[in-house]
């Protein structure tokens, strides 16, 4: 394992390092280094850094690390994977690390695959936050990707961009945001992008959401046209107990639309968590005593955001 510095960002440092899994690279950000582990994975045709503003605002509480899923970043390729492949990744990641049972947080592609760790590894997930998420995309009929197919290369990436930036952010989003988003895509290797895609158009993973007996978060913007509200809410219906929220406004790249949100309902979800799973694990500890370390654990929690 291997490690270099970053840019230090609201207190707290952005380490990049990386890790060899079966002779292939995977480079990873982490930042904190204190408190309960979250994992954050992507979405298609993006890589961790897409995650910068939770590495800066949740490392006060958290133990953060954003994977570079393979093929993207400053992973080493890996072609054709699909939704169980990535998470058979993950899982491996996250032995090499030593992390124990994390927190997985995924945003689009990545709370699939966020899914997919869940089912092969239930001891390897306390808590889930599936962002601008689904269990499977409604099947679409696809003359548009038919007609981009015969443009000329050039005048395809062009209009590929020109809708990719329509259909990702919400009206109203910041433009730094949506500056960052389209560098990360215009970053991303073309056949990753499309594998992704592949990835995302073929998954279902409806029978592994209903079997998931895990806390779990789903969020989505209320303007999001990659994965609507309605997908959100079915995915919430599928997942046992699982608790929805509506963002207001945003679309789908809601981690950076409203960064503030999102680390605001990611601590609070850490914080009840945390309340469950790990200290009722102590049969010492009684339901006075639970809920006041809870009590104390969110207090915690909410002034980091402060």
């Amino acid at each position: 394992m291997s490690g270099q510095r970053g840019p230090r960002a609201a207190g707290a440092e952005i380490v990049r390092r990386f890790v060899e899994l079966h002779g292939r690279r995977v480079s990873y950000l982490t930042a904190g280094d204190s408190g309960p582990t979250i994992l954050l994975i992507h979405g298609s045709g993006v890589s961790a850094r897409s995650w910068v503003n939770q590495l800066r605002g949740l490392a006060g509480a958290v133990r953060v690390v954003a994977i570079d899923l393979p093929g993207h970043g400053e992973s080493d390729p890996m072609r054709h994977a699909s939704v169980e492949q990535y998470g058979g990744i993950v899982a491996n990641f996250l032995d090499a690390l030593g992390t124990g049972p994390v927190i997985a947080a995924g945003h689009s592609l990545g709370g699939a695959i966020a899914i997919a760790l869940a089912a092969q590894r239930p001891g390897a997930v306390k808590g889930l936050v599936l962002l601008a998420s689904c269990a499977k995309l409604p099947r679409v009929d696809g003359p548009g990707e038919r007609w981009l197919a015969y443009l000329p290369g050039p005048l395809r990436k062009l209009v590929f961009f020109s809708m990719a930036k329509k259909i990702l952010f919400g009206p109203g989003a910041p433009d730094g945001a949506v500056s960052l988003g389209m560098q990360e895509l215009r970053s991303c290797r073309p056949e990753t992008i499309l594998d992704d895609v592949q990835a995302a158009k073929t998954m279902d993973l409806s029978a592994e959401a209903a079997r998931l007996d895990v806390p779990t978060l789903v969020l989505c913007g209320s303007k999001d046209r990659l994965t609507p509200p309605a997908l959100a809410e079915r995915l919430s219906q599928l997942i046992p107990g699982s608790r929805l929220g509506i963002i207001e406004g945003a679309g789908h790249m809601v981690l950076l639309e409203v960064p503030e949100r999102v680390n605001h309902e990611i601590l609070s979800f850490v914080g009840s968590v945390v309340a469950l799973a790990d200290v009722p694990s102590c049969p010492a500890v009684g339901d006075r005593q639970r809920r006041s370390l809870a009590r104390r654990l969110l207090a915690t929690l909410k002034s980091v955001l402060k």
